[in-house]
């Protein structure tokens, strides 16, 4: 009779014949899970309200995996910005100083600034849709307290306007978050 062996085994020899990962696979290995690594942080960072939990958990790493899970950290950090969540920005921003080591000081300057701009542009746009929407009420004798505040969401082409306005500011964000990338 022949001999039967246990699965593991059958599996050591398979790992046997296929022999030592290439130095391009093991490489490729450690970037996705720098990669990985890295996300989770900026993911947990995000959700807690400990500021200090990044730089606490950057420490825990040395040489190329520091910098490969930092790189990985400020990706997702910089994909984080959106204007939708303003209030998320200073959060971001001092994680992004912070991976950095204030190196992309200038361009988060340059984003809060922008959020700046758009926030303006975003409230002009608003009060000049609530004005139109309240003179169209007027006309048709509605007025006093009858009138509310007026729902821009109610109105396709009042939401198209809006959409128009953020469209300068989305694409100048856009630049800004390459040229954290390439920091």
């Amino acid at each position: 009779m022949g001999n039967i062996k246990s699965a593991w085994e059958l599996a050591h020899e398979k790992a046997d014949k296929l022999g030592e990962l290439s130095q391009e696979e093991k490489r490729k290995q450690m970037e996705e899970r720098c990669s990985q690594i890295g996300k989770t942080l900026a993911d947990k960072y995000l959700e807690r309200e400990n500021t200090r939990y990044l730089e606490t958990e950057l420490k825990k790493y040395n040489g190329q995996d520091k910098e490969s899970i930092a790189h990985a950290t400020l990706e997702r950090l910089t994909d984080a910005i959106d204007f939708r969540y303003a209030k998320a920005l200073e959060k971001i921003k001092d994680g992004i100083l912070l991976v950095s080591k204030n190196s992309a000081k200038d361009i988060v300057n340059q984003v809060e600034e922008l959020f700046r701009e758009y926030q303006e542009a975003e409230e002009g746009k608003r009060q000049e849709i609530e004005k139109a929407g309240k003179e169209i009420l007027h006309q048709m004798r509605i007025s006093g307290t009858a009138i509310g505040k007026i729902n821009i969401q109610a109105n396709a082409q009042w939401q198209k306007d809006l959409e128009q306005t953020s469209q300068p500011f989305e694409e100048k964000l856009r630049s800004l978050k390459q040229e954290l990338l390439s920091i």
